[in-house]
């Protein structure tokens, strides 16, 4: 019997998270903002931004950013300065921009050494050591953390020293200490418990029991869950449930099946009320195990199927392993073959590129040891050469000097000038051979470029005339469309829409025209990527069928012209499918960068379609060359119902 491979792996972080409870949030936000724009002074205001940043961290990380980067631009002290940047380097890591939060983790406590706060400068280390957590960067975490733990207990402060055990433990259990990492949580949880901190308390219980677990010792994996099952039902605290539930459901899977199954019904219960997503696959996995046990293969076949639409590679050909065998079970043998055969080709992928690069490390490893062995035996070869040479010309002259040293001497010199001269010639053959080869190069690729040339200016020309123009007329149905479905009796609204209309035409006329003259993506992009978006954004909005927000999250550098055209491009295409296509009525559009990236995402609430049954129009093909052509990406996530959400990466 094949057991589930489906378990929630836990590696909750202590140290950047907030345990405490805020009440009324948004009225001291609202109060803060009121003072800002009173305050009489530079000092005032920086504190002021400062609060702000800590409370918008919680609701709206952006805002957070902009207000933790005011406190460091009015550079009223170097105490505050840290604090932005510390605070800049938190909202960075809540949003996985991890070498951004670190960069200015390093600055805040660059600025708390310069002024000897050395406390401070610690616990800024406790923020370090969690983003090499979730780098996996798992020894340099223990690294960070002993040092840190090991001040803060010469400072008597033992919540900071267990916020860098608790994570700790969880950088040994990454590396399968798990004795060590046990003693590490217990110790933590020790201190928790002691100042009665329960937040902390419900994130080390579930790591505790994950650990033990692993150990083998279910018994006190068990009694841990429960024990932070009692803690997160007093308190309420719904998210916690859903992961402890998770947990229990996974351990009593073999031991208890109706137990397991209560609690993992709660689970999905309780993610689904919360929008989590995060272990909803974990759960639907071992449901459809235990189903498939019992023989309700309608119910296991509709888990697995769930889980199919969240996770990936091997996870996936376990899924249509245990669909296969829930149709065979029901005597379905060709959707079970079927699903094998599914599972068969994803697994043999997989294999086939893992062991593609296993055989590309022994082809190299092979390929660098015949090479060192053909060096070892030509240099001794050379060695063997050179010493018969040395024994020769030895003799030679003996010989020479006994017979006639003089003759010799001029053999040996007639020789020698016919050597040079026969190499002379060798080599003069052989540049001459390369110059040829060149020069036929250098033609064939003239001639390339010719082709290519003339290739690119008709596919600019097609992609000018089905982006731009495209999306003028799409838009231009919008407006028809409202004015056909509604009967408009006021005549100043009427007149408003034939004014839209007849603005909404002269563009698309003007677009002919600067198409025809090539100057069309000029016009725009010399504003800028962002900004043009915006003004195409603007027009579509006019027509009050689809709403078209943009919003820019961190992109404030320079983007080369030739990038800024073809995602202006891509952007265009993409809107003209949702007006077509999608049935929409918001569009979003986010611009932000991440580690050299630029990231443009284009999210519709649109009725969506099926990735794997939907053929790809030509303007999605479109998108796909211009990314190839910028060494990019395109992903697409789209289910019936549920909208489209595009992702566009492209180096800058």
């Amino acid at each position: 019997m094949r057991r589930t491979v489906f378990f929630l792996k836990l590696t909750l972080l202590i140290g950047l998270c907030n345990a405490q409870l805020v009440f009324g949030q948004h009225n001291e936000i609202d109060s803060l903002k009121h003072a800002l724009k009173g305050s009489g002074n530079d000092l005032s205001a920086s504190k002021i931004n400062l609060q702000l940043a800590k409370l918008y961290e919680r609701v709206d990380l952006k805002l957070a950013i902009d207000h933790a980067n005011k406190v460091i631009e009015y550079k009223v002290s170097d105490s505050l300065m840290a604090e932005g940047y510390n605070q800049l380097g938190r909202s960075y890591f809540f949003m996985r921009q991890l070498d951004s939060a670190a960069v200015n983790f390093t600055k805040a406590k660059g600025k708390l050494l310069e002024i000897n706060d050395v406390k401070k400068a610690a616990i800024i280390d406790i923020g370090i050591g969690a983003i090499q957590l979730r780098q996996g960067d798992y020894n340099g975490t223990i690294k960070t953390l002993t040092q840190c733990a090991s001040f803060f207990e010469a400072e008597a402060d033992m919540l900071n020293a267990a916020k860098c055990y608790n994570n700790m433990a969880t950088a040994m259990a990454e590396l399968e200490n798990y004795d060590k990492a046990i003693e590490f949580s217990e110790k933590a949880l020790s201190i928790f418990d002691d100042k009665e901190l329960i937040q902390y308390k419900l994130i080390t219980l579930p790591n505790l029991a994950a650990q033990y677990l692993k150990t083998g010792d279910t018994i006190k994996a068990i009694q841990y869950n429960h024990d932070a099952e009692k803690l997160a039902e007093k308190e309420n605290d719904k998210r916690s449930l859903s992961i402890i539930y998770n947990n229990l459901g996974s351990i009593y899977l073999d031991r208890d099946s109706e137990l397991a199954r209560n609690y993992l019904e709660e689970t999905i219960a309780l993610k689904n009320e919360l929008n989590l997503k995060s272990g909803v696959e974990v759960a639907l996995g071992n449901l459809g195990h235990i189903y498939l046990q019992n023989k309700d293969y309608d119910s296991a076949i509709k888990n697995y199927s769930e889980v199919l639409l969240l996770v990936k590679g091997k996870q996936r050909v376990f899924a249509f392993d245990q669909i296969a065998d829930a149709y065979r079970g029901k005597g379905d043998y060709k959707a079970a073959l079927a699903y094998a055969i599914l599972a068969r080709t994803l697994n043999d992928s997989i294999l086939d590129t893992e062991n593609r690069k296993v055989f590309n490390e022994i082809q190299t490893k092979y390929e660098t040891e015949k090479a060192f062995r053909e060096y070892s035996d030509l240099k001794v070869n050379n060695l063997e050469i050179d010493s018969k040479r040395r024994r020769n010309q030895n003799l030679l002259i003996i010989a020479s000097i006994l017979l006639l040293m003089s003759l010799a001497f001029g053999y040996l010199m007639h020789a020698s000038v016919l050597r040079k001269k026969e190499l002379a010639q060798q080599s003069f053959k052989i540049k001459q051979q390369e110059l040829e080869k060149l020069l036929k190069t250098r033609e064939l690729e003239g001639i390339d470029a010719i082709i290519d040339a003339q290739e690119q200016e008709r596919s600019r020309m097609a992609d000018d005339l089905h982006d731009n123009l495209g999306s003028k007329i799409a838009t231009l149905k919008l407006y028809i469309e409202e004015i056909r479905n509604r009967m408009i009796t006021d005549s100043y609204e009427r007149e408003m829409l034939l004014g839209k209309l007849k603005y909404l035409a002269d563009e698309a006329y003007k677009e002919v025209r600067t198409i025809a003259h090539n100057k069309n993506t000029k016009s725009y992009i010399s504003k800028g990527l962002i900004i043009a978006t915006q003004t195409v954004a603007d027009q579509i909005s006019m027509s009050n069928q689809l709403t078209i927000n943009v919003f820019n999250v961190d992109v404030n550098q320079f983007i080369s012209n030739a990038i800024e055209i073809q995602v202006f491009r891509s952007i265009q295409e993409l809107l003209t499918n949702v007006i077509k296509h999608a049935h929409a009525s918001v569009v979003n559009i986010q611009f932000s960068k991440d580690d050299g990236l630029l990231l443009v995402i284009v999210e519709d609430n649109g009725r969506g379609f099926e990735l794997n049954t939907s053929p790809k129009a030509y303007g999605l093909k479109n998108i796909d060359d211009r990314m190839d052509k910028l060494s990019g990406s395109m992903n697409i996530d789209s289910t019936p119902g549920n909208g489209t959400t595009v992702i566009l990466t492209v180096p800058i």
